[in-house]
């Protein structure tokens, strides 16, 4: 039978390094919804700004949506394995208890 072990430290890391990540993207996707590509004055421009500016949105969108559900998810990792570390633990001081009657 081998070992069950996590680094929580590591796993706790990871999981502000994607908060923080999915902080800072929620706000240039704000600012670039709110940009018009109208004051770049030609037409043209001001065509493609809209269309760059949506682009950016979506893929900020994305990407902070992805950093806030992996974290979500490495949380639900952790709190699964304290509670199979903590029922695992509870099992062998039982299975020790009846040994030593």
């Amino acid at each position: 039978m081998s070992d069950l072990s996590i680094d929580y430290a590591l796993l706790d890391r990871v999981r502000g390094n994607l908060d923080h990540i999915a902080h800072l993207m929620k706000q240039p996707g704000r600012d670039m919804e709110q940009i018009s590509g109208q004051a770049m004055g030609v037409p043209e421009l001001a065509d493609r700004m809209d269309d760059f500016g949506d682009e950016w949105s979506y893929g900020i969108k994305k990407l902070t949506k992805f950093s806030d559900q992996a974290s979500k998810a490495l949380l639900k990792v952790k709190e699964s394995f304290d509670a199979l570390d903590k029922d695992l633990a509870k099992q062998m001081e039982s299975k020790e208890k009846k040994a030593g009657k």
